[in-house]
């Protein structure tokens, strides 16, 4: 079955779901939440040269459906969104399903469990999970489920087990051969509250990524140890760091095994109730969106600001920085030899900015209006950039 016709049977299906939620809880566990846009694209097909602009509408729809048991928290929220492009000659419409599903229970005051499964199905892709940009022109299915087990042992030390399972599936068969993938990861986490302020942590992770293609093999088993903290510096600050060493196996029996460290850190700074700032970074081995590497070298740097200009305005800037290093020497012997699109080692640069500023007109509505940018300039693909400028209204039903 297509994917196109998986989605209008989901789409059925899920839109029942908060309808009979509705019926049998009241109102207060469901939402209704409409946002409507129009959309300027200056480069609808990311190109570096010979670009192409339009217009967009974009109406969305948001179902939030709750319910809160006496041990346990189950939270649902699906959104569909339809696109009408005004100058795309290919095809003028889209459509995407976004669906999150929370589950949240207490077995006793020491163990409880909590599971989240996110799903996204997208027409012509531009971004999926953790700011990897895929650029492929097909439909595809993304899903992650993530579950974490955890155990009070004392009242300050916790050991936590958890476990995550990602799928990436791509409609047209030539694009899906190549980068169609199962992701599956496992680790343990004991943590102790060392102050009130402070808890570290120590983590053991494994995780194993395994692609379709039995042509060109890419998969690989990486194993992490390491540690973090989180330190309440003050009601107004917040930080935490996370480092360690990790081990990388190629299944490819020509790619090198590769022993690296990670880190990542944020800070959240609270100048006053109306202002939120994050700044945060990191680096990590990563697998690899770019055909046919098998691994990316990434570091990443991101900063955000939240401000309330007035009771009824808000102002969103955000801005992400992304450094990536692909290897020829992780590239598939047989890729190099009968593939000429590898041309030695690769870097590439992502700069990605956005703001919003809203204005709510009432308890049930708002006007907004944003922009976005991304730069890419790239040794392993397509450099281009991208503006996109939208006025929207939001209204709660």
């Amino acid at each position: 079955m297509k994917l196109k016709r998986l989605m209008n049977v989901l789409l059925i299906c899920v839109l029942v779901l908060p309808v009979s939620a509705m019926a049998r809880e009241g109102a207060r566990n469901w939402e209704i939440v409409n946002r409507l846009r129009l959309e300027y694209d200056d480069n609808i097909r990311q190109q570096e040269r010979d670009t192409t602009s339009s217009f967009k509408i974009i109406e969305e729809i948001q179902f939030h459906v709750n319910f809160n048991l006496e041990n346990t928290f189950v939270g649902l929220r699906y959104r569909p969104s339809f696109v009408w492009w005004e100058n795309r000659s290919e095809d003028s419409t889209d459509l995407f399903h976004n669906l999150d599903f929370i589950l949240n229970h207490e077995f006793t005051p020491r163990l409880s469990l909590s599971i989240k499964d996110t799903f996204r199905y997208a027409e012509q892709p531009e971004l999926i999970e953790r700011g990897d940009v895929v650029r492929q022109d097909s439909d595809f299915i993304f899903n992650t489920l993530s579950g974490a087990l955890s155990y009070k042992m004392f009242p300050q030390t916790s050991l936590e087990a958890s476990g995550r399972y990602d799928l990436l599936r791509y409609d047209d068969d030539a694009v899906a051969e190549r980068q169609d993938f199962d992701l599956y990861a496992a680790g343990l986490t004991l943590g102790h509250q060392i102050m009130p302020e402070t808890r570290v942590a120590g983590e053991i992770r494994f995780e194993t990524i395994d692609y379709d293609s039995d042509e060109f093999r890419r998969d690989a088993d990486t194993y992490q140890a390491g540690g973090s903290v989180e330190h309440t510096f003050n009601p107004g600050l917040l930080g935490n760091l996370r480092a360690g060493m990790q081990y990388k196996d190629f299944d490819a029996d020509d790619i090198s095994s590769d022993t690296s460290p990670f880190v990542s850190g944020s800070l959240t700074y609270l100048p006053s109730p109306s202002t939120r700032m994050t700044l945060g970074a990191g680096f990590t081995h990563f697998e690899a969106d770019v055909f046919p590497y098998a691994n990316q070298e990434r570091s990443r740097a991101f900063a955000s600001i939240s401000h309330d200009l007035t009771a009824r305005v808000t102002l969103n800037v955000a801005g992400t920085y992304t450094y990536a290093k692909y290897r020829e020497d992780e590239v598939p012997a047989e890729a190099r030899e009968r593939l000429d699109i590898v041309e030695g080692d690769g870097t590439e640069e992502i700069i990605q900015l956005s703001t919003r500023i809203s204005y709510q007109i009432n308890r049930k509505n708002w006007l907004e209006a944003g922009w976005q940018y991304v730069d890419l300039d790239s040794d392993v693909r397509n450099d281009y950039d991208r503006n996109r400028f939208h006025v929207g209204w939001r209204t709660r039903l």
